[in-house]
């Protein structure tokens, strides 16, 4: 007994160690530094209805490139605003910017789950109309909800981009214009879209 109790605390030891050293030297994949703001960049909190007027007005403004990663992202034949975020995102390729988008695709015990089909349909409605869009492996959940626009303006929090998250939901994300945050963001998604 005594044998087995010194065994297993050497064995925590070790394992302790090798944990404690592999955080040490090897610096985690996402690793961030510090990013300072001056006093041209902004910090803006999104909340509920908010995210969307703020959204459309940042996507109207870009100039090169709007990149979405994103849950949920539903199709509705009506106008909404997830509608007008779409259609935006179509606006914008045919003006010349580089529209990216990933969207999750999700498997369930072998069977496409709902928000799978409802992501399709949204693809769809993209590519059909030009936006290069991507999805996910199904042996992944894509769980981000994030937005990257010309290199300066990261949008990221809880919304999806569905009815009820835009125009119901209680909900809370956040708007950074910061060039270093968002390159980060874009090294992000930059291997995530190299992948799939």
């Amino acid at each position: 007994m005594k044998k087995a109790i010194v065994s297993f605390a050497l064995l925590a030891v070790v394992f302790s160690m090798g944990f404690y050293a592999n955080s040490y030297f090897f610096k985690p994949q996402w690793h961030c530094p510090a990013c300072s703001f001056d006093e041209s960049e902004r910090i803006v909190p999104l909340i509920n209805e908010q995210y969307a007027d703020i959204t459309l007005g940042e996507i109207s403004k870009a100039q090169s490139k709007v990149y979405v990663l994103m849950y949920e992202m539903k199709f509705y034949e009506t106008n909404n605003s997830v509608r007008q975020l779409e259609d935006l995102l179509i606006k914008k390729h045919n003006d010349g910017l580089d529209v990216k988008i990933i969207i999750d695709q999700s498997v369930w015990q072998g069977k496409e789950t709902s928000l799978s089909k409802e992501n399709k349909k949204t693809a769809d409605y993209l590519e059909q109309n030009g936006v290069d869009v991507r999805l996910d492996s199904s042996k992944i959940t894509t769980h981000d909800k994030l937005l990257i626009i010309d290199d300066r303006v990261t949008i990221i929090g809880s919304h999806n981009w569905g009815f009820s998250a835009l125009e119901r939901n209680n909900e809370a994300s956040i708007l950074i214009e910061n060039k270093e945050i968002a390159k980060y963001y874009l090294n992000y998604f930059e291997n995530l879209w190299n992948q799939y």
